[in-house]
């Protein structure tokens, strides 16, 4: 029985010593400046500038990606989100995907990962919750539910 749990508690440690490598270089409070505007055109900050909300940090070759679209989709109907695409080709190849998939996220290119850089994401999903005072309160990476994410959006407007 006891090496049982000692095999949970060797797996928490591994699973939650990872995610805290992964988000020990995210950035906190102000959000770096996001130059330029949406592939449809729409300036980038101010879809995020209060919150709360959330910046998503996707890319089309990203398995685990695929798996939240519509965790995303559903919690960005209820919360200002601005999404980046991560190293996923030209506008008009990321503009195609989200046809393809039928994804109507405010998306900002970031074909060469210098966004990415800016906010010190190393892996996707990546995402940045923004309090009502336009701050990053909370960060995460990997795979998160749509639960996950609504729980997050609403704990970062009460800070």
């Amino acid at each position: 029985m006891l090496k049982k749990y000692g095999f949970y508690l060797l797996a928490a440690a591994i699973i939650f010593g990872g995610q805290f490598l992964q988000t020990s270089n995210l950035v906190r409070g102000k959000p770096p400046l996001i130059n330029g505007t949406t592939l449809d055109g729409i300036p980038a900050m101010p879809l995020i500038e209060k919150g709360p909300g959330f910046i998503y940090f996707w890319a089309e070759w990203c398995g685990i990606c695929g798996m939240m679209q519509s965790a995303v989709s559903a919690a960005g109907l209820d919360y200002p989100q601005l999404t980046v695409a991560l190293r996923s080709g030209a506008d008009s190849a990321v503009a195609e995907y989200l046809h393809k998939k039928q994804l109507h996220w405010p998306v900002v290119n970031d074909p060469h990962g210098e966004i990415a850089d800016r906010y010190g994401v190393k892996a996707v999903p990546a995402l940045f919750f923004i309090n009502a005072d336009g701050n990053i309160v909370f960060t995460s990476v990997g795979f998160t539910s749509e639960w996950g994410l609504r729980i997050r959006a609403w704990l970062a407007g009460l800070i």
